[in-house]
C-alpha cells in the first residue's frame, strides 16, 4: 500500500459535487506548495497538488476550508491518464482519507464557537 501526505494552501474555495451514480458527495481540492529550494534566476518553485475527498469528508472540507488555507491530506497515490487527450503527460492524485485543516478558524467560526481570540482569516 502507498500513502503519500501533501501539505499546502488551497488554491479555490471547496466546490461540493454529487457522485450522480452513488449519489454521494465528493470534492476536488487543489493545493499549493512551494518546494524547498529556488531556481537558476531565483524564482521559487510551486507545486500544484489534486486531492480527491468523498463523504462526510468532502461535506467537512466544503464546510470549514476556504480559499489560502493551510491544510494537509493523506491517503491513496493515483495516477490520472487523459484518454480524451492521449499525448498529455499523466497526472496524479491523492484520494484523501485524512484531511486537517491548519490555518486558524476564521474570524466569524471562532466567534460563532465563543472562541474570539482575534483570529483572522488566512488569505
Amino acid at each position: 500500500m502507498l500513502k503519500i501526505t501533501a501539505t499546502g494552501n488551497l488554491t479555490n474555495d471547496v466546490e461540493l459535487k454529487m457522485n450522480e451514480t452513488t449519489g454521494k458527495p465528493y470534492a476536488i481540492l487543489r493545493i499549493a506548495s512551494d518546494r524547498r529550494y529556488r531556481d537558476q534566476e531565483g524564482n521559487r518553485l510551486t507545486d500544484f497538488i489534486s486531492i480527491k475527498v468523498r463523504g462526510p469528508l468532502a461535506e467537512f472540507c466544503a464546510a470549514y476550508a476556504w480559499k489560502g488555507c493551510k491544510l494537509a491530506a493523506s491517503g491513496d497515490f493515483e495516477t490520472i491518464t487523459f484518454s480524451d487527450d492521449p499525448t498529455r503527460q499523466p497526472g496524479f492524485l491523492i484520494k484523501a482519507t485524512e484531511v486537517e485543516l491548519l490555518s486558524p478558524r476564521r474570524a466569524e467560526e471562532a466567534t460563532a464557537a465563543g472562541q474570539n481570540q482575534g483570529e483572522c482569516e488566512a488569505a
